[in-house]
C-alpha cells in the first residue's frame, strides 16, 4: 500500500498594515513633529506653502541686492547664546561642563562658517554648491536685568528625563527673552529624541500679528549627550556636535534635506531630492531620486540630514540663502542681531532700576495691599538714595523717598509704599516709575519703570453655582500662551442644549501649557462642611496620558499657584469618564459624566478665595467642567454613578448586579441602604454597613444575586439613608436600567444578512424606552435600520447585539459590514462597536466610533435610504486582539444626532486576516493563486450555513493524496501548497452535506 501524500493547507493569512509610530519615535529630530505641534495652534493662516511663496520672494530680493553691491555680506551676524542646563543634581553627568559647552559654541562657529578641519571629506561634485555664512555664536555677556552673564544657567529639574511632551515644563525652568537671545536647553531627552527646535515665521503674512505668542518656547532642545564635541560623556555617533549644528539649522529656517517624505521638496534647490533620510555613515556615493541628471547623488554629508556626525560638513548655498532671508526678516531672528545680550554691560553712575513687582499680583482681594517693588542697584557707585512715584490708572500718588538705601553695586532691596484700596469687581493699573537716584536724574531710565494690571475679582456669597448657560461674569480665564483656552459650549448630558466650560485638549498641539479657570471670591464660614461639586466628562485619546485637571485654593486671590492647596489632581485614566476614543470628543449622554466631590475642610475660616481649575494640556482629548457648587453648609449626598454589570444584552440568568456609587456629601459615608425590584415585582431592601467612602470618593458595590427572565429585564435600583439620616438631595439616588439574558451563540466564521428577521438571532436592544433598530426592505433585501432621521430625542443610544460568539478555532479574525449613510448636514449621527468578553456583563472594548460624517457615502436632507450598492460602504475591522477567545460578544451603538437614518447589513467574519478576503458567488470556486509569490491552489467557500466539509484529492492512478475534514466551513479560503506532488492531473472530490461534486485540476510546475 503506497501511504498517501500529507497535503499541506492554511487558512487565509491576515495582512496588518503597520500604524505609523510618532515621528520622535523614529528619528533623532523631532523638529518635524514640533513644527506640527505649533504650526497648526499658533500660525493658523501662516502655511508652509504660503511661507515658502515668501521665502522665495525675499530670497529673489536678496540675489537682486547682492548683484548689485557685488554679493558683499556687510557685517556677521552675531548671535547672542543662552545655555539652560537642566540638570538631576549638582555632581550628576546631565549637570555639563562650561568646557563642554565652550566646545559646542566651537562646533558652530566653525561649521558655519566652514571653518570645519573635515570640510576636505566633502566630496567634488558637491563643491560647487557648498557655502557659508558668517555667522558668530556668542555666550551671552549680560543677562536680561543687564548684568554681566556667562551665558550658561543651570537649573536642577523636576524630572530625571524630559519628553517633547514636558516642552513648556523645563523650557519655563529658565528662559531668557526670545527677542535678544537664542535659547538652548540641554536636558536629558527620552530616547530616542536627541533635539529639536522651533522654526521660525515670516512674521509678515495675513493674520500673523500675534505669532509672538510662541515667544516662551522659541530655541533649541537637545540631549546632554550630544552637545559638545571631545573627549566628554558623549554618543559615539553624535560626538561632534552637529545636532547644535542641525537644530540651529532648523531655527534659521532649514529643512531636512529629504523634506521629510519620498523625495520631497527641502525648498532649496540645489539639494538633490532623495527617497528618506540617511543614517550611519555609508559609503559615497548613493544614488538620488532627482529627476536631474546634474544632481544623480545623495548629499547625505548635509548637515540636515541624519548621518553620523563624522559625515556631516557643509551647507549649501540655497540653505545659506534661506538662513540669510530669516536672519534678516523673521520678527525674533532679526532682533537677536541688535541685542544687548552679545555685548559686555557697561555700568553708569546712579542706576537704580526695579526688579520685579512683589505686590500687588494680578490678581487681588485681599485690600487694603501695600505695594511693594525689589530694585536694584545696576551702577558703578553706591545708591544712597531715591525717589519713586506709585500711579493707578495713570493719576501719580505722593512721590515716596527712600533716604536711607546704601545698595553697593548689583545689591538688591525691597522699596513698601502707602496703602491703596480698590473696589470690588474692578481693574486698575498700578505703575511704579524711579523719579530720582542719589538726588538726581537716573543713570539709565530704561529700567526705572514697571506696571501690573490688577483685576479685583467679584466677591460673592455661598453657597456659589454656576450652571454655564454662558460664560458668567466675575470669573476669570488666564491664558498663558494666548492660544486655545477655557471655552463655553454645548454639551449634552441628557439634554441637548446644556453647555459647559470646555478645554480643546484634542486639537492643543502646544503640550504642557496650563490654562487657569478661576471662580469669583468667597469667604469660608464653616470648613468642616464646606465642599466643592462639580461634573466632568472627558475621554482619553487612546494611549495619551497627559491631560490633567487640577483645582487650586488660591489665599487672598493671589495667582501664584506654589502659594495655593491643592484640592483635586486626576490625569489620564483617572480623569477619564468614559471610553477612550481617537475622534474629537464631545459628551452625547449624562452617562459619559461623573459628579466629583472635595472636601474645603483645610480652608481657613474668614480669609478670602479663590479656586483655580487648572487645565493642563497632554494633547489627548477633549474635557468639559460644567455645575460647579462651592458650599459651607451640611450635605448629605450618596449618588448612584452608574450600572457596572449586568451589560444591556448578557447570558447569565443570576447575573451580579454591580454598581458605582459616589459620596457627594460634605462628610464620610459609612452605611447606606438600597431598595431594588425586578420588572416592577417586590421591592428587595439591602443594607451596606461598615463602609468608608470619603467625600468625593466613589466604589462600586454588588448586590445579592437575582433571578432573570428571559430576554427583556428591567430593574430599579434606589440608595436611601446614608449614614442613617435622609438623603439631602435624593434626585440622583435612583437608576432604571434593561438587561437582556439571552444564550445563543455563535462562532466563527459568520454570517448576518437579516434577510429573515423571524431568524435573526442577534439581539436588538435599547436602554429604557429609546428608539430601537428595525428590519427595512433596501436594495440589500432585508437590513437593519436606525431610524435617526425622525428621531428628536438626541443622543438617545440604540443597540444591535451578537450572539455568544466563540473565536478559539482560528489565531486571526476579521470583522466586515456594510454601512449606508448620508449625512443630513449639519447634524451627525454616530455609530460605535463596542465588544465584551465575559458574556455580555460589560462592554469596556471600544473597536470603533465614528461620525455619521466619517463614514457617510453621500449626503441628504430627505430622509434616506439605500437604493444601490454605491449606497453601501464596506466597513472592516481587525479582531486579532479577541481572536482565541469564547464568551464574546459584539454591540454595533447607533447614537442619534436627528440627522439621518443608519443602515447596516451583512455582517461577517472571517476566518483569517486579510482586508480584501476573496468571495464568490458559488456555493466553492476553485482557483489558482499568487499567494506569497508561488502559484497556489486555492478554494473559496460561500455556503448559506456552516457545515463540514470532506474533501478528498486523488491522482489520476487512483492514490489518494489527501482526505480531510474541513469542520463549520461557511465563508472561508484554504490554500493548498501541492508543489510537493507530481505534475498531473488530479480529481478534487467535495462532500458538502449530501452532495458530492468532483472537480479535475492539472497541477503543472
Amino acid at each position: 500500500m503506497v501511504r498517501p501524500h500529507t497535503l499541506l493547507f492554511s487558512l487565509i493569512g491576515l495582512s496588518v498594515p503597520l500604524l505609523p509610530l510618532p515621528v520622535h519615535a523614529q528619528d533623532k529630530c523631532g523638529t518635524v513633529e514640533y513644527e506640527k505641534m505649533l504650526h497648526q495652534k499658533k500660525l493658523p493662516t501662516e502655511t508652509e506653502t504660503q511661507f515658502e511663496q515668501w521665502m522665495q520672494k525675499r530670497i529673489r530680493d536678496n540675489k537682486l541686492r547682492s548683484f548689485q553691491t557685488q554679493g558683499i555680506q556687510t557685517s556677521t551676524y552675531t548671535i547672542p547664546v543662552v545655555v539652560h542646563v537642566i540638570h538631576n543634581g549638582v555632581g550628576d553627568v546631565t549637570n555639563i561642563s562650561d568646557v563642554q559647552i565652550l566646545s559646542q559654541i566651537q562646533v558652530m562657529n566653525d561649521d558655519y562658517k566652514r571653518l570645519n578641519a573635515d570640510q576636505t571629506n566633502t566630496p567634488s561634485e558637491f563643491l560647487p554648491f557648498v557655502s557659508s555664512i558668517d555667522v558668530q555664536f556668542v555666550l551671552a555677556k549680560q543677562n536680561p536685568e543687564g548684568i554681566a552673564s556667562s551665558g550658561i544657567t543651570r537649573t536642577q529639574g523636576t524630572k530625571t528625563s524630559w519628553s517633547m511632551s514636558d516642552n513648556s515644563e523645563f523650557k519655563a525652568l529658565n528662559y531668557w527673552p526670545a527677542e535678544n537671545y537664542l535659547n538652548i536647553w540641554v536636558v536629558n531627552m527620552t530616547p530616542p529624541l536627541i533635539g529639536y527646535a522651533q522654526l521660525p515665521i515670516s512674521g509678515v503674512l495675513p493674520g500673523l500679528e500675534t505669532a509672538s505668542q510662541d515667544r516662551l518656547t522659541d530655541g533649541v532642545a537637545i540631549h546632554y549627550r550630544v552637545f559638545g564635541a571631545g573627549s566628554f560623556n558623549l554618543d559615539p555617533k553624535y560626538n561632534k556636535g552637529r545636532t547644535a549644528t542641525h537644530e540651529i539649522g532648523h531655527f534659521f529656517g532649514l529643512r531636512h534635506i529629504w523634506g521629510d517624505a519620498t523625495c520631497a521638496t527641502d525648498y532649496v534647490a540645489d539639494t538633490p531630492f532623495q527617497d528618506s533620510s540617511t543614517t550611519n555613515c555609508p559609503t559615497n556615493p548613493q544614488a538620488s531620486c532627482d529627476p536631474s541628471p546634474i544632481k544623480p547623488h545623495k548629499m547625505f554629508q548635509n548637515y540636515l540630514d541624519y548621518t553620523d556626525d563624522a559625515c556631516m560638513n557643509f551647507f549649501s548655498q540655497g540653505q545659506v540663502d534661506r538662513m540669510s532671508v530669516i536672519l534678516q526678516n523673521s520678527p525674533r531672528r532679526l532682533s537677536l542681531l541688535t541685542s544687548p545680550g552679545a555685548t559686555d554691560p557697561v555700568p553708569v553712575a546712579d542706576d537704580l532700576g526695579i526688579v520685579q513687582i512683589m505686590n500687588p499680583h494680578s490678581s487681588l482681594c485681599n485690600y487694603p495691599v501695600t505695594p511693594q517693588i525689589e530694585v536694584r542697584n545696576y551702577g558703578n557707585n553706591m545708591v544712597n538714595s531715591a525717589q519713586v512715584v506709585v500711579s493707578v490708572n495713570g493719576i501719580p500718588q505722593s512721590p515716596a523717598n527712600f533716604p536711607s538705601l546704601s545698595l553697593n553695586p548689583l545689591q538688591s532691596a525691597t522699596l513698601s509704599f502707602n496703602t491703596l484700596t480698590f473696589a470690588p469687581s474692578s481693574s486698575q493699573l498700578v505703575s511704579f516709575q524711579i523719579i530720582q537716584t542719589n538726588g538726581m536724574t537716573d543713570g539709565k531710565p530704561g529700567n526705572n519703570s514697571a506696571s501690573v494690571q490688577v483685576s479685583v475679582p467679584v466677591n460673592t456669597s455661598l453657597p456659589l453655582t454656576e450652571p454655564f448657560n454662558s460664560l458668567p461674569a466675575g470669573w476669570q480665564i488666564t491664558n498663558p500662551d494666548g492660544a486655545i483656552t477655557w471655552a463655553n459650549v454645548l454639551a449634552p448630558d441628557g439634554n441637548p442644549a446644556n453647555r459647559a466650560m470646555y478645554m480643546n485638549f484634542f486639537g492643543y498641539e502646544n503640550v504642557g501649557n496650563v490654562d487657569l479657570l478661576i471662580t469669583p471670591a468667597f469667604i469660608i464660614s464653616n470648613p468642616m462642611t464646606s465642599q466643592l461639586r462639580f461634573d466632568l466628562a472627558y475621554a482619553q485619546f487612546p494611549g495619551e496620558t497627559g491631560d490633567e485637571l487640577k483645582v487650586y485654593a488660591l489665599p487672598g486671590c493671589n495667582p501664584d499657584l506654589s502659594q495655593g492647596i491643592l484640592i483635586y489632581d486626576k490625569s489620564g485614566t483617572t480623569l477619564a469618564t468614559t471610553s477612550s476614543t481617537t475622534n474629537s470628543f464631545t459628551p452625547s449622554t449624562a452617562s459619559q459624566w461623573r459628579k466629583e466631590a472635595k472636601s474645603l475642610s483645610t480652608l481657613t475660616v474668614g480669609s478670602t478665595w479663590q479656586l483655580a481649575f487648572v487645565a493642563r494640556n497632554g494633547y489627548g482629548n477633549n474635557m468639559y467642567v460644567d455645575n460647579i457648587v462651592i458650599s459651607d453648609q451640611f450635605i448629605n449626598d450618596l449618588a448612584i454613578s452608574r450600572i457596572v454589570s449586568p451589560g444591556l444584552v448578557q447570558c447569565n440568568s443570576n447575573p451580579a448586579i454591580k454598581f458605582e456609587v459616589t459620596n457627594l456629601s460634605s462628610s464620610a459615608i459609612t452605611s447606606f441602604q438600597t431598595m431594588r425590584s425586578l420588572n416592577g415585582g417586590t421591592v428587595v431592601a439591602q443594607d451596606f454597613n461598615n463602609v468608608f467612602l470619603d467625600v468625593g470618593e466613589q466604589n462600586i458595590f454588588t448586590l445579592a444575586g437575582v433571578l432573570f427572565s428571559n430576554r427583556e429585564n428591567t430593574i430599579t435600583l434606589t440608595l436611601s439613608n446614608p449614614n442613617g439620616i435622609p438623603d439631602s438631595m435624593p434626585a440622583n439616588n435612583s437608576i432604571s436600567f434593561n438587561s437582556f439574558l439571552d444564550t445563543s451563540t455563535d462562532s466563527s466564521p459568520l454570517r448576518q444578512t437579516f434577510d429573515n428577521p423571524a431568524e435573526i438571532p442577534w439581539i436588538i436592544a435599547s436602554p429604557a424606552s429609546a428608539q430601537a433598530w428595525e428590519s427595512v426592505g433596501t436594495n440589500k433585501s432585508q437590513s437593519i435600520t436606525y431610524r435617526a432621521y425622525s428621531n428628536s430625542a438626541l443622543n438617545e443610544e440604540s443597540w444591535v447585539v451578537s450572539p455568544v460568539l466563540d473565536l478559539t478555532r482560528y489565531a486571526t479574525n476579521t470583522l466586515f459590514f456594510d454601512l449606508g449613510y448620508a449625512q443630513k448636514v449639519p447634524a451627525d449621527d454616530r455609530l460605535k462597536i463596542l465588544a465584551s468578553t465575559d458574556c455580555g456583563l460589560t462592554y469596556p472594548i471600544l473597536l470603533y466610533d465614528r461620525a455619521g460624517s466619517e463614514f457617510s457615502v453621500t449626503k441628504s436632507t430627505m430622509e434616506w435610504t439605500p437604493t444601490s450598492n454605491s449606497d453601501w460602504k464596506r466597513e472592516y475591522l481587525s479582531l486579532d486582539t479577541l481572536s482565541g477567545k469564547k464568551n464574546l460578544r459584539l454591540a454595533f451603538v447607533a447614537t442619534n444626532g436627528n440627522g439621518n437614518n443608519i443602515y447596516i447589513d451583512n455582517i461577517e467574519i472571517f476566518a483569517g486576516y486579510d482586508t480584501n478576503p476573496p468571495v464568490t458567488s458559488l456555493p466553492y470556486q476553485l482557483y489558482y493563486s499568487n499567494r506569497n509569490a508561488k502559484s497556489d491552489l486555492a478554494i473559496t467557500f460561500n455556503l448559506p450555513e456552516k457545515k463540514d466539509v470532506r474533501l478528498q484529492i486523488f491522482s489520476m492512478m487512483g492514490q489518494i493524496v489527501a482526505d480531510n475534514i474541513l469542520p463549520d466551513t461557511f465563508n472561508q479560503t484554504y490554500y493548498f501548497d501541492l508543489s510537493i506532488q507530481a505534475t498531473g492531473l488530479y480529481l478534487f472530490r467535495m462532500l458538502i452535506g449530501n452532495e458530492v461534486s468532483t472537480t479535475k485540476v492539472y497541477i503543472a510546475h
